[in-house]
């Protein structure tokens, strides 16, 4: 049939409209726009950290050959997720949570999984073959469309929405290459303690967290596989949690202030050594790409960033012949 293909870590036959070459590209299509959005961790010592253990967990992975590329950004949520072809990402914020160059690699070995199990081109396969289209959600774009500068096929796959038996998969393919390459996953099932901390609940992790199965079965289920790889890949399982800790020493933990923040009356940029004062009662957002403070039901708005425009003219006659936005 039309668009089945034989799935590299089950062997069996899907639905994905996408050959590999396409995968690969939708992923080096997007990942230079996840960089700028959120930038990379200007850190070459952590970079080069992450990149070796998730290099050193390619070769025992389903699928080998392909080209993996990993990169930490510079973003204080706690987060790590994958793009088709090879693309894994995770953030600032997720290191400062995890204990353990054992309970990284796991995370790590997660997001490979979704990779190898091409979770994210068989669910955009499905979707489109049942006409549905993408399911896209952006926190910022929820409350501030216009700041969503992620465009197009990058975002659609950025905030695709894997299902909870892709995300069990994933726990299971993590422990697999975790383990093969010598660490104990038992580290992988405790950050999960800290994940149920961090829950909504208790003013944690934000709903997009809803598809993932909760955090305490998930340490109950790592545990549990772990010990079912421990029984087929012999030791030692190393933990490395002292050397973990001496590569991420002095690594920024929350929002950085450097890159911009409001204070009771003013947006402060020190970096870019400017301020500007924010209106009573109004609300601000700040990314990287731009910054903006607006009345609280949305009638009025102040944007300051970088546009792709030959002067201030054609930026505001690119900004007013948006859709939903009236020059008055």
């Amino acid at each position: 049939v039309t668009g089945c293909s034989v799935n590299p870590v089950t062997g069996k036959r899907q639905l994905n409209f996408y050959s590999e070459e396409d995968e690969i590209a939708m992923g080096a299509e997007a990942d230079p726009e996840i960089k700028a959005q959120y930038g990379e961790l200007d850190d070459p010592e952590i970079q080069a950290y992450v990149k070796e253990i998730g290099a050193r967990m390619v070769p025992v992975s389903h699928r080998p050959d392909l080209e993996f590329h990993f990169t930490v950004l510079d973003d204080p949520i706690v987060n790590a997720f994958a793009l088709p072809g090879g693309y894994c990402y995770v953030t600032r914020g997720i290191l400062a949570y995890l204990n353990s160059e054992a309970a990284l690699a796991g995370v790590m070995g997660h997001e490979v999984g979704h990779v190898t199990a091409q979770h994210g081109v068989t669910k955009m396969s499905g979707q489109s073959a049942l006409g549905l289209g993408l399911a896209v959600g952006s926190a910022i774009a929820a409350d501030i469309p216009f700041l969503n500068d992620i465009a197009g096929t990058t975002a659609q796959l950025l905030f695709l929405k894997y299902g909870r038996d892709d995300e069990r998969q994933s726990d299971e393919l993590g422990v697999q290459y975790a383990t093969a390459i010598g660490y104990d996953t038992r580290e992988m099932a405790a950050f999960f303690h800290t994940l149920d901390r961090l829950s909504p609940e208790n003013g944690g992790l934000p709903g997009w967290m809803s598809t993932h199965p909760d955090p305490g079965e998930r340490w109950v289920k790592v545990g549990e596989l772990t010990e079912q790889e421990w029984a087929k890949v012999p030791g030692p399982r190393a933990i490395e949690r002292d050397r973990y800790l001496d590569v991420i020493d002095g690594l920024i933990f929350g929002t950085n202030p450097r890159e911009g923040f409001f204070s009771d009356k003013f947006f402060h940029h020190p970096d870019l050594a400017f301020r500007f004062p924010v209106p009573a009662g109004w609300a601000g957002q700040n990314t990287r790409a731009a910054v903006a403070v607006f009345e609280t039901n949305q009638k009025a708005v102040f944007i300051l960033g970088g546009l792709e425009a030959e002067n201030a003219e054609a930026a505001s006659s690119a900004w007013v012949s948006q859709e939903g936005v009236e020059d008055k």
